[in-house]
């Protein structure tokens, strides 16, 4: 890695939006806000903050549903994308730009949402994530729930490759993996090559802490979340070693 400690302001502006994020299905977004409504037992007009929101994928099937959504994420790009999806579907969704480390609201959610974008493991010091996950909870209303989804650290070490080739999903080109694990820290260091039919290229580079389900279970006790419950997917099948994805269910008492 370069030592870049804010790789992730501006990464998400251009290859990881026009060559992933966009073309990531619908459907499976749809899929993944049923899992959300139904495993924090929310109903329509409850508030909802969604932090790391992206270009709005969740924000805005929420807000399809009736429920009332705040997203905040550090990409203006990103942001500009939401507000005009919300726009052409006169959806009433609050969209800002607010890096997670720094929310400032108090007891306003009935619940909050991270899914995908594993924003707890930006930080080189895991005293940022501490400090996302307790200003989290201070943005819950008492009996308030946050659901978190992330890369499951276990199954991550377990099938740990460190070259891959992905063809885009865009259909013009390909992308390079080039990763290496840091034992010592925790964290994912990755290089990504787009290379394009056209012959160009571009790299995008990102260092990422993959916690194991006992160390983020420690980290929202800590902020005052309870864990009530823990999947391994969004099919809803039990969370295990081999199962890529870490969800956790915290509730504020």
């Amino acid at each position: 890695m370069s030592g870049d400690l804010n790789w992730f302001d501006g990464f998400f502006e251009h290859e990881w939006l026009d060559e992933i994020a966009l073309h990531l299905p619908e459907e499976s977004a749809r899929e993944q806000v049923d899992f959300v409504v139904e495993r924090l037992g929310i109903e329509p007009g409850a508030r909802v903050l969604d932090v790391a929101c992206g270009h709005g994928r969740h924000s805005l099937e929420l807000a399809r549903r009736g429920f009332r959504v705040t997203g905040v994420d550090l990409s203006p790009r990103s942001l500009e994308l939401a507000r005009e999806a919300a726009a052409r579907e006169s959806l009433d969704v609050d969209f800002a730009q607010l890096d997670a480390r720094e929310l400032d609201f108090d007891s306003e959610f009935d619940a909050a949402i991270n899914l995908f974008s594993s924003v707890i493991g930006y930080f080189e010091d895991d005293a940022d994530t501490q400090e996302v996950l307790n200003r989290i909870a201070r943005a819950l209303v008492p009996g308030g729930a946050f659901l978190i989804d992330t890369v499951n650290g276990f199954a991550l070490g377990r099938r740990y490759q460190d070259t891959m080739w992905n063809e885009l999903e865009s259909g013009g080109g390909v992308m390079l993996h080039r990763g290496s694990f840091d034992l010592l820290k925790g964290r994912n260091e990755v290089v990504w090559t787009f290379i394009r039919a056209d012959g160009s290229r571009s790299e995008l580079r990102h260092s990422l802490r993959v916690y194991t389900p006992h160390e983020l279970v420690r980290m929202l006790d800590t902020a005052g979340l309870t864990v009530a419950g823990s999947w391994g997917g969004f099919d809803g099948q039990e969370l295990a070693f081999d199962t890529w994805r870490l969800i956790l269910r915290g509730d504020k008492t």
